[in-house]
C-alpha cells in the first residue's frame, strides 16, 4: 500500500457554509495499486462522497479550502489548471458513477447519446457511428441489451439505469473509476446483480475502483484494501483480509460487529451516540467521545502509523 498508481497526499476540501466551515475532508492520505480496489466505508456523513468530490475536482461554489496532493501515475494532478484537469483527466483518466446514478441521466436523451458524449468531446471517436460501436461494446460488459441504447432513461428500470451510468463511466477505459454508494436506493436483488457486474468488471478488466459505501458486508466481495473514514478522516487502511479478520481501530473493530454474518452466531452490537459535527469537529482523536478505550492521551491528535502493514489512526497502537 505504500505506492501505487493512485497516491492521495493530505488532502482537505473545506466547505463555506452560513452555520461555519464545514471540514468534509481533513487530511486524508492513503495509497491504491492499480488494477486494485479500495473500498471506502463509514457512517452517513462522514466525509465519504466529498472525498469523491475531491479526488476529481468536482467542487461546489462554496469551497472555502481544497488543498492537498493528488498523484496518478506519479503526476500531481492538483497542480493541473482546471483546462488540463478536465482535457487530461476527467473522463480520460478518471471518471465517477456518482451516487443516485440513476437519477443524473438526461431525460430528453437518447441514452446511447449520453454514453457516447465522453467519447466525442475528448476526441476518442471521430464519428458517432464509432462511438455507438463503443457504446454497444460496454452495454455488453455492464449487461444491457444493445437494443436498450436507442431508449431513453425514463424507459430503463432503476437498475438499468445505474448499469447505464457505469457504462457511461467506462466507455473512455478510462484508469480509475471512483463509484459513490453504487447500489443505493436499489432493492436486494437488483444490488445482487449490480454486484456480479462489478465483480465482472474488476476481473476482466485492470481498470483501478474506489468503492464508496456504508455497506462492508456487501463491499466484502470486491475489496482488496479497506479504508475506514470517520469525521472527515481516515482512521485505518489496510488490505481486506486484515480487515475483515483483524481490524485495528475500535472504531472499524465495532463497525464489523454491528454486521451479522452467516458463518457464526453472534450477538450485534451497535455504536452509541452520533459521530461529530463536520462544522466544529472535537479536538483530539474524533472518536474518543464514543470509544470504549478511550484514555487521557486520546485528547490530543493521533498520527496515522503503520501496525503490521496498516495504517492506523489511533494512541492504541503508539
Amino acid at each position: 500500500m505504500e505506492n501505487g498508481f493512485l497516491r492521495v497526499e493530505d488532502l482537505r476540501l473545506h466547505f463555506r457554509t452560513m452555520r461555519g466551515p464545514v471540514q468534509a475532508v481533513d487530511g486524508v492520505t492513503f495509497h491504491l495499486g492499480r488494477g486494485r480496489t479500495l473500498v471506502v466505508v463509514g457512517e452517513s456523513g462522514s466525509g465519504k462522497s466529498s472525498l469523491a468530490k475531491a479526488i476529481l475536482r468536482l467542487l461546489p461554489r462554496n469551497v472555502l479550502k481544497y488543498e492537498g496532493s493528488v498523484y496518478m501515475d506519479d503526476v500531481d494532478v492538483m497542480k493541473l489548471s482546471d483546462d488540463q484537469f478536465r482535457r487530461r483527466v476527467r473522463w480520460v483518466k478518471a471518471a465517477l458513477v456518482p451516487q443516485a446514478a440513476q437519477n443524473s441521466l438526461n431525460p430528453v436523451l437518447r441514452v446511447q447519446d449520453q454514453v457516447a458524449e465522453p467519447l466525442l468531446v475528448h476526441g476518442k471517436a471521430k464519428t458517432k457511428e464509432k462511438a455507438y460501436e463503443r457504446v454497444a461494446e460496454v452495454f455488453g460488459m455492464v449487461g444491457l441489451p444493445t437494443d436498450f441504447m436507442s431508449r431513453y432513461p425514463f424507459e430503463l428500470s432503476g437498475g438499468m439505469r445505474q448499469r447505464t451510468a457505469i457504462a457511461m463511466a467506462l466507455v473512455t477505459n478510462p484508469d480509475l473509476i471512483v463509484m459513490d454508494e453504487p447500489t443505493s436506493a436499489l432493492d436486494v436483488l437488483t444490488q445482487a446483480n449490480l454486484m456480479n457486474v462489478l465483480k465482472r468488471l474488476k476481473q476482466s478488466t485492470e481498470m483501478t475502483f474506489i468503492l464508496i459505501t456504508h455497506d462492508i458486508a456487501t463491499a466484502s466481495d470486491l475489496a482488496d484494501d479497506v479504508a475506514v473514514m470517520y469525521a472527515g478522516q481516515i482512521v485505518e487502511q489496510s488490505t481486506a483480509r486484515r480487515f475483515y479478520t483483524a481490524p485495528l481501530h475500535p472504531y472499524s473493530k465495532m463497525l464489523l460487529s454491528s454486521v451479522p454474518t452467516l458463518k457464526e452466531d453472534k450477538e450485534l452490537q451497535h455504536i452509541p451516540g452520533t459521530p461529530p459535527s463536520l462544522i466544529n469537529p472535537p479536538k483530539g482523536c474524533r472518536f474518543a467521545d464514543r470509544c470504549p478505550a478511550r484514555f487521557d492521551k486520546c485528547s490530543q491528535e493521533p498520527p496515522l502509523r503503520q501496525v503490521n502493514g496498516s495504517r492506523v489512526k489511533c494512541w492504541l497502537y503508539e
